[in-house]
């Protein structure tokens, strides 16, 4: 995945001091944890007739796993100031089933991946070890939306691929072991917002080429972590 190897070249140009009772220095890290979405979707547009499909809401899961870098500043004994990029490999999926749609079979589903993140962490030392942060930034992953119904008399087959990306917020705790090794928790969420209108493809033998949907996403997020400062 590019986003990794972005890390990569980014850890290999960062450079600092670190030591054992400060938070100076930069850091490279690996993590895992789980994500959750909120999938919604309403049909709007379709063999040029305006329609109100409203599927509501559907939720679902996925684990993820990935790697971290980036450097902070201490500013005295209470407050740290950093900025990390994180790149996750992994993805969450979730489908319901379209109501209105063409048999009991016809659903929409929904798989995000890739997601990249890059935040500003404002820290407060709770003691030496210990940084209570609160994450704010920028998130980023790829969508894809599908709506299938293979039992059809004829399969249908669309589909809507975009990268999405919005304001990230979240909070975190990380303790030092020592000068160079940290553990970290955190919870972020991403509100991608409501495409509106947006065009599906048709992949399926149907040749229509209208279809419009608005589709919204958003994603909660929990990280465990491990840092090597440097």
């Amino acid at each position: 995945m590019r986003s990794i190897k972005y890390i990569g070249l980014m850890a290999l140009s960062c450079s600092a001091m670190a030591d054992s009772d400060d938070w100076r220095g930069c850091f490279v890290g690996v993590h895992g944890g789980s994500a959750e979405v909120d999938n919604s979707y309403r049909g709007t547009f379709f063999v040029g007739d305006v329609i109100d499909d409203d599927l509501g809401t559907v939720s679902g899961d996925g684990e993820f796993f990935g790697a971290q870098v980036g450097c902070r500043m201490q500013l005295n004994d209470t407050w740290v100031l950093g900025l990390r990029l994180s790149g996750s490999e992994g993805d969450t999926n979730a489908r319901h089933r379209y109501i209105n749609g063409t048999s009991p079979t016809n659903y929409v589903s929904y798989e995000s991946e890739n997601l990249v993140t890059l935040s500003g962490q404002f820290g407060f030392l709770l003691s030496e070890a210990s940084l209570l942060y609160v994450n704010l930034g920028y998130g980023q992953i790829d969508m894809l939306v599908e709506d299938t119904d293979p039992n059809y008399e004829e399969p249908i087959y669309f589909q809507y691929k975009d990268t999405l990306d919005d304001v990230m917020v979240g909070v975190g705790f990380e303790y030092k072991f020592n000068a160079n090794w940290s553990v970290f928790a955190e919870y972020n969420q991403i509100d991608f917002g409501t495409e509106r209108n947006v065009l599906l493809t048709d992949l399926s033998t149907w040749d229509i080429d209208d279809y419009q949907a608005d589709i919204g996403h958003e994603m909660d997020f929990f990280k465990l972590g491990v840092n090597f400062q440097f």
